[in-house]
């Protein structure tokens, strides 16, 4: 990621994978059953145990005022990572202070929690937030996601739930994303198949960052192409 981020744990605090889990289509491969934020370094002790205190200051805030103290602390933080004590945004090496992602572990799992969060992006009206979601398939969400999908800093993208099933489109909120097992695939349904999942540098290895391809678009606010990540 080309910018600083939130994250919490994953599955514990994504509400719709726990209901798909329960419900799937098991003639078909459901993406959270291997998600990446379930193995590998995030099974770290240190990073189970950093992304659990994010979650519990998270929860208690929400429980005690609304979410405020919340809101505060990631402003606070996002405030002293990007700005100059002038207010101006720092120019860092290998961070992009115009953009901010949201959950590349974890989900918007409650009203209350995407409230705080469109409280942090009218903080910040020249960062530019990116939300992937699977929240899009609980009814009670969708007037909150919706909310926060109106801003104009905010691009919240709705994820596919299966491997080889197309975006998702959803009223109100931006162009989706979806995971396939092959490029060709993907641009047969019409995707842009995001070239950090496949392009590799001359000894075969993949340049797995968006950095090395100088995109930005899963940041896009009214980007309409739907954007296919290959299957790790």
């Amino acid at each position: 990621m080309p910018c600083l981020g939130f994250n919490i744990p994953a599955f514990k605090y994504c509400p719709a994978a726990q209901v798909m889990a329960r419900i799937k289509d098991k003639a078909k491969k459901f993406i959270c059953d291997a998600c990446y934020a379930c193995k590998g370094f995030y099974m770290f002790a240190n990073v189970k145990q950093s992304l659990q205190d994010k979650a519990t200051f998270v929860t208690k805030s929400l429980h005690q005022d609304n979410g405020q103290s919340f809101v505060d602390e990631i402003s606070k933080q996002i405030t002293k990572k990007y700005f100059d004590k002038q207010g101006n945004k720092k120019v860092l090496k290998n961070v992009d202070t115009n953009l901010f992602r949201v959950h590349d572990s974890g989900d918007l799992f409650s009203p209350k929690y995407i409230e705080a969060w469109i409280k942090i992006c009218q903080n910040f009206p020249s960062i530019r937030f990116w939300f992937p979601t699977r929240e899009w398939v609980r009814d009670s969400q969708l007037p909150s996601l919706k909310k926060l999908a109106s801003l104009k800093n905010v691009c919240l993208k709705p994820s596919a739930l299966y491997v080889d099933e197309p975006a998702p489109k959803i009223d109100g909120l931006d162009s989706g994303t979806a995971v396939y097992s092959s490029k060709e695939k993907a641009e047969q349904d019409g995707h842009f198949v995001c070239p950090a999942t496949y392009v590799k540098d001359e000894n075969g290895k993949i340049l797995a960052t968006c950095a090395a391809h100088n995109c930005k678009l899963c940041f896009i606010k009214g980007c309409k192409k739907d954007i296919a990540y290959l299957a790790h």
